[in-house]
């Protein structure tokens, strides 16, 4: 009876355990330089290409919780971070970057995030309509 108990209290640890050491792999595998390939906004008509002007730099997202945004225009600085919701599997991102001198911004909040090792896919939600955002590893 008493390795049946133990054995109870050790699947909530073993499933716990799993469930971080994914976030931290999302958040590691996230860690480097992206280029934004493509964004699709999508309604109930379907998916059309839009332009955000943010294609032609480069972001690099720092171990540190620190971004950076980079064109032939200028650079913004800010943070990006990893939150999970609870009860939820899946992994938001939070992106903010900020250029005072230019006046300009990103802030971005993907509701969720796919990451592979070349490619993130980010999906957003912005005055009623979705957004695929597509980065490939630079």
């Amino acid at each position: 009876m008493k390795s049946k108990f133990y054995l109870l209290l050790l699947v909530p640890v073993v499933l716990f355990a799993s469930c971080t050491k994914g976030r931290l792999d999302t958040q590691a595998s996230i860690v480097g330089s992206w280029k934004l390939a493509s964004v699709e906004k999508q309604d109930s008509y379907g998916s059309q290409h839009v332009y955000t002007g943010y294609e032609n730099g480069v972001f690099y997202l720092n171990n540190n919780g620190k971004a950076q945004y980079s064109d032939n225009i200028g650079q913004m600085n800010g943070t990006w971070r990893i939150v999970q919701r609870p009860g939820d599997a899946t992994n938001s991102l939070e992106l903010r970057l900020y250029d005072y001198y230019n006046d300009d911004a990103i802030e971005w909040e993907f509701y969720s995030i796919d990451v592979s090792e070349n490619r993130m896919v980010g999906y957003m939600n912005r005055y009623g309509y979705d957004y695929r955002y597509e980065f490939r590893r630079y």
